[in-house]
């Protein structure tokens, strides 16, 4: 039996806008908003690297002893290592005496670490307050040394300020030194609960390169509207959106946590299913889980509960309670047979969420449809005997395996019906269309082939009010 993997039942919305042209109903679907694009450096990350530290060394304006002593001590560490500390210092210096300075500390030929020769990072962080001040903070590593600068424009930081941006110092050095682990992890979490009310928004992205190689690359971004992130490296890349811009769908904070659980379960089924790199797939769910928490709720008042529930804390309950988002995820493709180099390993799953809203003539609300979308898409080898590691190689003895091909689809939508300003019925549709392809060879001969689909649908209606018209 072909396992399944699906969207998890329920949609998750997308708010939408209405439209209204005379009686006639119109629908709208929001795209979230985005300025993210998947580069191996931005032009900002570009302009980091073209400050040579010799050049920087004799304007430097910083003081810091503590900042120079981290500066010098990162010249001793790998390049993919080299800013231990710095994010966080730099930020807490602005608190202490916030002005535009710079820092750079050259290297030289004793203290290059091996392998390290072509090797550069380069680190952007943008933050814009509310009223409208920039700050940009800039760390990069060549082998000319270390540069770290902060930098205001379009007017001066007030308290305020100063205390949100610095109170992201702990925040910034974590997506640092998550960049920097082994395997990698993209902590971002942190950089999402900025004070909306007093920053506008953030923005980080980071470059580990090797001569004009991009090794790995983050872009992330988030206001009060949207966020995005990208991410790659030679393992992996991944992509996410998130459309804050209608608040108001947001479910109750426990609907939140239910739906980020069941999106993680449908995450590892198809990990499982495709054969998926689990180190690589856990990074993924906790960037996923960042990028859709720390947004808001719609609690209900319990203490009206069991006497009064208005129609839209009652159309929410239908909902997940998240904001609409996109996610991607590609595993680098792979050759793991040396005799048939057209058999690739790959995997790559994407997921969404949409919501679309129609009125009537009068305005009001009189239907609201969400939708999930999930794709899979897998190859893999597999030994024929579970017990033995496969280990293709040229010779025929070692071609006994099983290729397997998998494309996996599912969509679910949920339509709800509004009468006289009443949820009045609940819709609720799940499509899976499953295909597998494995093709069995023993000592390099095709000896089956073997197609299984797997189609599924269901349907349900829920009437809640009836009228008279």
């Amino acid at each position: 039996m072909v396992a399944q993997i699906s969207s998890i039942g329920f949609p998750v919305p997308r708010v939408v806008s209405t439209v209204i042209t005379g009686a006639k109903q119109s629908q709208a679907t929001f795209q979230p908003s985005t300025r993210v694009t998947l580069s191996d450096a931005s032009d900002e990350i570009n302009a980091i690297y073209n400050i040579g530290a010799q050049k920087l060394r004799t304007s430097a304006t910083s003081s810091n002893s503590q900042l120079a002593y981290l500066m010098s001590a990162n010249l001793h560490q790998p390049v993919s290592v080299s800013f231990q500390g710095l994010g966080k210092a730099l930020l807490l210096q602005l608190k202490d005496d916030p002005k535009d300075f710079s820092s750079a500390v050259a290297s030289s030929v004793d203290v290059q670490v091996s392998g390290d020769n072509d090797k550069a990072a380069a680190v952007a962080l943008g933050i814009v307050t509310q009223s409208g001040v920039k700050v940009s903070v800039s760390l990069s590593r060549q082998q000319d040394g270390i540069v770290a600068q902060v930098q205001t424009s379009h007017g001066d930081l007030d308290e305020n300020e100063v205390l949100a941006i610095s109170g992201l110092a702990d925040a910034f050095q974590a997506a640092l030194d998550g960049l920097s682990a082994q395997p990698p992890v993209v902590s971002i979490d942190g950089l999402t609960q900025f004070d909306n009310t007093i920053l506008k928004s953030v923005d980080l992205n980071t470059d580990v390169r090797q001569g004009n190689d991009s090794l790995q690359s983050l872009n992330y971004q988030s206001d009060n509207v949207s966020r995005g992130l990208s991410y790659k490296d030679s393992s992996v890349s991944f992509q996410l959106n998130t459309d804050l811009s209608h608040p108001e769908v947001l479910g109750t904070y426990g609907q939140q946590v239910r739906a980020l659980s069941a999106y993680e379960q449908q995450l590892d089924s198809a990990s499982f299913r495709g054969r998926g790199d689990k180190a690589q797939m856990d990074m993924f769910k906790t960037t996923f889980r960042a990028m859709n928490s720390h947004y808001g709720s719609n609690e209900i008042d319990s203490s009206q509960k069991t006497i009064f529930m208005s129609e839209s804390d009652k159309a929410r309950t239908y909902q997940s309670g998240l904001a609409d988002f996109s996610a991607s995820f590609q595993q680098a493709e792979t050759s793991s047979n040396p005799l048939k180099k057209d058999e690739k390993d790959t995997f790559a799953y994407n997921f969404s969420q949409t919501t679309e809203e129609s009125s009537n003539s009068r305005g009001e609300l009189s239907q609201r449809v969400q939708n999930t979308k999930s794709h899979l898409q897998a190859s893999y080898h597999e030994a024929l005997d579970p017990t033995v590691p496969l280990s293709l190689g040229m010779l025929e003895l070692s071609q006994s395996y099983t290729y397997h091909q998998i494309n996996d689809e599912s969509s679910s939508q949920t339509v709800l019906d509004f009468r006289k300003g009443f949820l009045a019925t609940v819709a609720s549709s799940k499509t899976t269309h499953n295909m597998e392809l494995v093709k069995k060879y023993v000592s390099g001969r095709l000896v089956d082939e073997n197609r299984t689909p797997y189609d599924n649908e269901k349907t349900h209606q829920l009437q809640l009010k009836q009228f008279s018209f």
